[in-house]
């Protein structure tokens, strides 16, 4: 037998490898479960590492957008604050002893600014009380007036029985002071298209009922969440997942604060991912308290015109007229109902929709023991009352026009107004409302009285502004028929011509010798109304008075004051029509006037607010003081930007001659072209011109007493004839709004300064009388000291008859 070992071969590995197709080096090694084991953990381990460097670089990046988050919320909080209205307010009313309570019109003021009158003495902000001895009234912290120290608090007006103001006190410190100002009424505001309305209040401001409406309606679970409640997310997903598109939000308090600030309403997957983010970051930069303030002062609550109303205390104000800290439990609950979609649920446009939404909030208050059954019953059945909207209800229109015009050019040269401005201005409502009614109800009466103006396509058209002259303060401002129709300010913007109502300043050429090189004239001056005949290039010039009618010779004082022509040019040209060119330029009428014989008539063109200007320094005794359209420029924090306090002064005239000229003007009013406004009831000491142009195409009125002024313009804007006076269409309007404000103004008489002397004058010598001058013809009369006649009276000399007057010369 052979050994086994003898045939017995070694395998030749190369050849099996090759049959096999492989090399052992390309074979993988056999690994033991150890082996499987560790490589387990090694791929773990570096899962494990990476998923911890994610996690880190996902903290730094949270850390390091917590760091910016506050900084930046604030800066966008800060632009919306910015960007919010800016608005005109009314100059603050002053409240003074010895006045009429009539006459201040106080209780109308009060409701005007949302005062709420209580049956004992007040308690809260905005509270006023009617006791039998008085008035007692709690001045709002939102009170500022830069002109005064006055701060916030209870006041009491004390009345005698007569309604007269006998004392004001301090209720607070038990003092007595000498003026109450009750704060500004909001004229308008100004911007863009588009505007947010907004009152920034603490936390602590809000009405408890509120805070409770809200975050039962909104999120109850909003002191226990981190910015996302997931519950609420999941049931809004089921919901969207079944509906197929995103129909129910599921937003915390915190992720609408976020949408607010950051993201577009639009509703999308995207936007509720970036929404949630945004939540968990303002989390971690805020107080629970401060994100929910943040959200009660920046939610989106409606819309009025163009202004969107953000945050409950705008929501309060402008639905309830209330502040924010004193709504009830029904008015809360129906403002947190708004939240859900302003448009459907405005108590304006659907207030059933609004009070079916608002049981829901009650309801669900009640559910969650936030009240009681009988709070819940009571606020059910009780009647709110909504307001009208005032933000589309423009207030003295073309005045914040061109107010807003002065400002932007003044502020911002971009012609954009930014920031949060309150502008005051010295525009009293009272007077606005006198003016507003007064053009409106003259348009009607003469259209009534002359029945062919309404049959002309375009409408009639009027102007009146009115101002303080002592102080430059704008008090009322009308400049067009319907603000809605013709948005173009006739008062600021229309050059018409002036007519008679420059008459005046040719006249104080005269008088003034500082005005002229030819003498200086006085009130007797003789002048002669008699049919002249001018030469002028291209021929001649045969000026008429307006009734065509002559009265041979006629002193200064009447031919002024019955608005002569002919008398006017001949004392124009004896002074210089150049000279009368250059006083109407000191007045303000501009350069470049017609230097031509018809410029004594009113020759050239003006705007009602230059001839405003113009009247102002006569009525200031020759002292030009500029006009003011605003007083205070404030920004968000109260800082004076522009202040117009300070009074610029610059002496143009004489004080001697402009006093002369106001007692012809005087004269004017009483038995002259102006004395309708006395047929009219107009009483106290007034001075006043009429004016109209060829056919009657302008019809002006200027008066002012020794303290405010007012223009009046009536016409067409092609410049069609009216063939009315100013006596006819303007005056009348004039005499209508002075007798509205009588009632607010104080019964002044103008001052006669020491240059001016009086003297009794015999009338048809216009010499001084003597005691034979029959009495009928003694008239008093005045004159600028040095001007006077020396000569007695010569007529009379040898007549029997004396006078017995003391201050008649023997």
């Amino acid at each position: 037998m052979k050994n086994r070992n003898e045939n017995y071969k070694r395998p030749n590995k190369v050849s099996e490898r090759r049959k096999t197709g492989s090399l052992i080096k390309d074979q993988k090694p056999t690994l033991t479960n150890e082996d499987k084991l560790t490589n387990k953990s090694f791929f773990l381990f570096r899962f494990i590492r990476g998923l911890f460097f994610l996690f880190l670089l996902l903290v730094c990046i949270i850390f390091i957008s917590s760091i910016f988050l506050r900084q930046e919320v604030r800066s966008l909080l800060n632009q919306k604050k910015l960007a919010s209205s800016s608005v005109v307010l009314t100059r603050p009313f002053a409240i003074e002893l010895g006045r009429s309570l009539k006459d201040t019109n106080l209780l109308s003021r009060l409701n005007r600014l949302n005062y709420r009158e209580v049956s004992s003495r007040p308690s809260k902000e905005g509270e006023y009380q009617i006791s039998s001895d008085g008035i007692s009234i709690y001045i709002r912290q939102s009170f500022i007036n830069p002109d005064t120290d006055q701060k916030a608090g209870l006041y009491k007006i004390s009345l005698t029985s007569s309604n007269q103001i006998s004392n004001l006190t301090d209720l607070i410190y038990n003092t007595n002071i000498n003026n109450l100002w009750l704060e500004s009424e909001v004229l308008s505001v100004l911007g863009n298209s588009s505007e947010k309305a907004s009152q920034s209040k603490k936390l602590n401001e809000f009405s408890h009922f509120l805070k409770d409406a809200v975050m039962a309606i909104e999120d109850e679970h909003f002191y226990y969440h981190f910015g996302i409640n997931p519950i609420a997310v999941i049931r809004a997903s089921i919901t969207n997942f079944k509906a197929g598109k995103v129909i129910q939000g599921g937003s915390t308090i915190t992720q609408q604060l976020a949408k607010n600030l950051f993201f577009s309403p639009e509703r999308s997957i995207l936007r509720k991912a970036k929404e949630a983010i945004a939540a968990l970051l303002i989390e971690m930069g805020y107080s629970k308290n401060q994100i929910f303030e943040m959200y009660l002062n920046e939610i989106f609550l409606g819309q009025e015109g163009r202004f969107a109303i953000h945050g409950f205390g705008e929501a309060s104000d402008t639905f309830f007229g209330k502040d924010v800290s004193d709504i009830t439990l029904a008015e809360a609950a129906m403002l947190a109902g708004i939240i859900k979609a302003p448009t459907n649920y405005s108590p304006r446009r659907n207030f059933e929709r609004c009070k079916e939404r608002q049981k829901v909030v009650l309801d669900r208050m009640f559910e969650l023991g936030e009240i009681n059954k009988d709070q819940y019953e009571k606020a059910i059945t009780e009647k709110i009352t909504i307001l009208d909207a005032s933000r589309t209800r423009r207030i003295a229109p073309y005045f914040v026009d061109y107010l807003q015009r002065e400002i932007t050019t003044l502020i911002n040269k971009s012609g954009e107004i930014k920031d949060s401005l309150r502008i005051m201005t010295g525009l009293d409502l009272e007077y606005q409302i006198c003016a507003e009614n007064a053009v409106a109800n003259g348009l009607k009466n003469i259209e009534k009285s002359h029945p062919w103006i309404r049959k002309v396509k375009e409408p009639l058209q009027a102007s009146l502004i009115s101002v303080i002259p002592s102080s430059g303060e704008v008090r009322a401002w009308v400049g067009g028929r319907d603000f809605s129709d013709s948005q173009f300010d006739r008062i600021s913007l229309a050059s018409r011509q002036p007519g008679s109502t420059f008459k005046p300043f040719v006249y104080l050429t005269a008088l003034d010798g500082s005005l002229n090189q030819y003498r200086t004239a006085r009130t007797t001056s003789i002048l002669v109304d008699e049919p002249i005949s001018i030469n002028i290039p291209g021929g001649t010039w045969n000026p008429k008075n307006y009734d065509e009618e002559y009265r041979g010779e006629v002193t200064l004082r009447e031919a002024l004051s019955k608005s002569l022509n002919i008398p006017t040019i001949q004392i124009a040209q004896k002074v210089g029509i150049k000279n009368v060119a250059k006083t109407g330029e000191l007045f303000g009428f501009g350069k470049g006037l017609p230097e031509v014989p018809s410029l004594a008539l009113g020759a050239g063109e003006v705007s009602s607010l230059e001839l405003a200007k113009a009247y102002s320094i006569l009525a200031n005794g020759g002292i030009r003081r500029n006009l003011k359209p605003y007083l205070h420029v404030l920004d968000a924090s109260s800082t004076d930007l522009v202040s117009q306090k300070n009074i610029f002064e610059e002496r143009i005239a004489s004080e001697g001659p402009v006093y002369v000229l106001i007692d012809i003007l005087r004269s004017a009013v009483n038995n002259g072209t102006g004395q309708v406004i006395r047929r009219m009831g107009v009483t106290g000491d007034i001075a006043g011109k009429t004016g109209t142009t060829n056919d009657g195409r302008d019809s002006w009125f200027v008066g002012f007493s020794p303290r405010i002024l007012a223009v009046v313009w009536v016409g067409f804007d092609s410049n069609r004839a009216l063939k009315l006076t100013g006596a006819e269409a303007a005056a009348p309007i004039w005499a209508a709004y002075y007798n509205c404000i009588s009632n607010y103004e104080p019964d002044l008489e103008f001052l006669q300064p020491e240059s001016v002397i009086s003297k009794q004058i015999d009338s048809s010598s216009r010499l001084i009388a003597t005691k034979q001058c029959p009495h009928e013809l003694i008239k008093s009369e005045i004159f600028v000291n040095g001007t006077e006649p020396l000569t007695d009276c010569p007529i009379h000399s040898n007549s029997s008859k004396t006078t017995s007057d003391p201050n008649i010369p023997e």
